[in-house]
């Protein structure tokens, strides 16, 4: 590891709480080659900073007029120069908002008529290749027939006036021309191209599943259509190609003993839209839980698991088909690509215990493992957003790997124990216990949303140590834990439950 000295200073102070400490490990990148931005929900701070020690800013994240709480639901234009968020007021008035990040203004907005929703998402994928539409996804209500709205809209929006520009809703005939089943779902934007927006239709109130519909809307002509992987888990683009995660019958599937876990086995690569389906990545006795693009392309980097609840391990797949183990702590769960390898974000891997920023430079003059920056012990960020990876059509396809037989899946759930009367406060630091009802079991994941694989779950009883947290996603609230054995993930403190709310992490003290 990179000797710790000061090099990235930021340009603005925080408007409240500690001083953030950017760090720096020896070595010098391109200048301006790629930035980050880096987003704590909790305080709505944001820094963005450059590798190569340009002086970087920190930010408090304005809201709206008679908005209270920090988003969630963000996302960054490809340039890096427009956020858009979905904001709430305290009236349960939805806005979705676009922020100019270089001219530290708002440049547009559009309110959500008809009052309370469900739903609202954004993603990677959320602004068109120029930045100048934003599609986002609504979900109004659940299936009912005294609403006049319709269940759900993908809204396509021009960032520099707020207009809509293209809608396209749960009545539209188009989308019941396709014969199936959306009530009870939020449309998440995966992909946005000139001419095509497509998404997937997340049950929403679940813990999510392991593939969805892939739909492709053509604003133009209003035509929808079921094609493409956009509703697979773990997509992640590259240029023309796309690679995502997948069950398959046709090779082996690891045990999940008694989980909900969905036993992912392979990584799958399709060259173009056009092009056929193959796996590329496979692991006897491993579960694949995430997929993305580093090197500038060069390499993929994938995590497993063992079992769920196993250590996790991350890989990089090259491009002639082999596959090496990349030596990140567990607790990683977020990793991007960069031109030369790859930056991640430890949660706990700071001096003080507090989230570290890692670059780990791969290829060119000065590879090595560099920090970026650091926060106060106890908080939660997110890597908001990474300089998206240049497409290179030289470089050649993954090869594809056989697929041996297939075997099949059984899952059991335990009984459940009673909770305490007297309920103390969640806090990091302290403990819990799951509580769960009817045999049920907790599920913990990656990261701080559905959208994350599931790593194992715990039975009704089972006590933890909550490392960090709280963070929102996916309409849940998520606390980092530890359980007795060493196993760490991500887990919802309470879940909807026969009309009422069940509290699944019961502090102890």
């Amino acid at each position: 590891m990179g000797g710790w000295i000061w090099r990235l200073v930021l340009a603005l102070m925080l408007a409240a709480g500690p001083l953030l400490a950017p760090v720096m490990g020896e070595g010098v990148a391109a200048a301006g080659s790629w930035s980050v931005w880096l987003y704590q929900q909790e305080t709505g701070r944001l820094v963005h900073l450059f590798p190569d020690g340009t002086p970087g800013a920190s930010l408090t994240l304005p809201l709206p007029p008679g908005v209270v709480e920090y988003p969630y639901e963000l996302a960054v234009s490809p340039d890096g120069t427009l956020l858009a968020a979905c904001v709430t007021s305290p009236a349960e008035v939805t806005t979705i908002t676009v922020y100019d990040l270089a001219a530290a203004k708002f440049r547009a907005s559009y309110t959500v008529p008809g009052g309370r929703i469900e739903g609202c998402l954004l993603g990677r994928q959320s602004f068109s290749p120029d930045g100048r539409q934003l599609a986002f996804g609504l979900m109004h209500h659940y299936p009912d027939p005294a609403d006049p709205r319709p269940d759900w809209e993908v809204i396509v929006m021009d960032t520099a006036t707020g207009a809509v520009l293209s809608r396209l809703a749960s009545t539209s005939p188009a989308v019941a021309a396709l014969g199936r089943n959306y009530a009870g779902t939020c449309p998440a934007v995966t992909a946005f191209t000139p001419g095509m927006v497509a998404f997937a239709p997340i049950a929403w109130g679940t813990e999510g599943f392991a593939e969805y519909d892939s739909l492709v809307w053509q604003p133009a002509s209003g035509a929808v259509s079921l094609y493409g992987p956009y509703g697979k888990i773990s997509l992640d683009t590259f240029g023309q190609e796309t690679i995502w995660i997948e069950v398959r019958d046709d090779f082996p599937v690891a045990p999940v003993g008694d989980t909900p876990a969905h036993p992912f086995n392979v990584v799958m690569f399709a060259a173009n839209a056009g092009a056929a389906w193959q796996p590329i990545f496979h692991q006897s006795g491993a579960i694949v839980e995430q997929a993305l693009y580093i090197e500038g392309g060069r390499r993929i980097a994938i995590r497993t698991s063992a079992t769920p609840g196993g250590l996790p391990r991350w890989w990089a797949l090259d491009r002639g088909g082999g596959s090496a183990l990349l030596n990140l702590p567990e607790a990683v769960y977020e990793v991007r690509g960069t031109p030369d390898g790859y930056v991640y974000l430890d949660p706990a891997g700071g001096p003080t215990g507090g989230p570290l920023l890692v670059e780990q430079r791969t290829i060119g003059s000065k590879p090595g493992t560099y920090n970026l920056w650091t926060a106060e012990a106890g908080s939660f960020w997110q890597l908001l957003w990474v300089t998206p990876l240049a497409a290179d059509p030289a470089l050649p396809p993954f090869p594809a790997v056989l697929p041996p037989l297939s075997p099949g899946l059984l899952v059991t759930p335990p009984s459940a124990t009673p909770i305490p009367a007297a309920l103390p406060a969640l806090t990091v630091g302290g403990a819990a216990v799951v509580h769960t009802t009817e045999g049920d079991r907790l599920r913990v994941r990656s990261g701080p949303g559905t959208e994350f694989p599931v790593q194992f779950d715990l039975p009704d009883g089972t006590p933890v140590t909550l490392m960090s947290g709280p963070a929102a996603g996916s309409g849940y609230t998520w606390w980092y834990i530890r359980t007795l054995d060493g196993r760490t993930g991500w887990a919802v403190d309470g879940v909807p439950d026969a009309g009422g709310w069940l509290q699944t992490l019961i502090p102890t003290g």
